[in-house]
């Protein structure tokens, strides 16, 4: 179902301590197939598409590559992660944009008798 030869090649030439950009590259990748392989199958894949699914934290930026790189790192894999983001929350506001203090006006057209 995965392909697993692209993000192995990808982490195959990167250093072996990952940086931030380094996942959000694999991340891509893996989304990449995710998405085609959830079209095809008409059915969102996320947890199921690939072995890595298991150990998926939903708490990181990047969950799916953070996941593959754990896994990699498991088998046998010297590669580090130089830090794994958290994905933003309410109470860490420094990740979110500003909010906008604009009012949105949506006018619906009524039909006539």
């Amino acid at each position: 179902m995965w392909d697993e030869n692209a993000p192995l090649e990808l982490l195959k030439e990167m250093p072996q301590v990952l940086t931030v950009e380094n996942l959000s590259r694999i991340q891509e990748v893996i989304d990449k197939d995710k998405y085609i392989n959830s079209y095809e199958r008409q059915a969102d894949l996320c947890g199921q598409y690939a072995p890595f699914c298991e150990i998926c934290d939903k708490t990181v930026k990047y969950p799916c590559a953070v996941a593959y790189v754990k896994m990699m790192q498991a088998n046998g894999m010297e590669v580090e992660f130089e830090e794994i983001p958290l994905v933003a929350t309410e109470q860490s506001n420094e990740e979110l944009p500003p909010k906008s203090s604009k009012k949105i006006r949506i006018a619906i057209a009524r039909k006539r008798v």
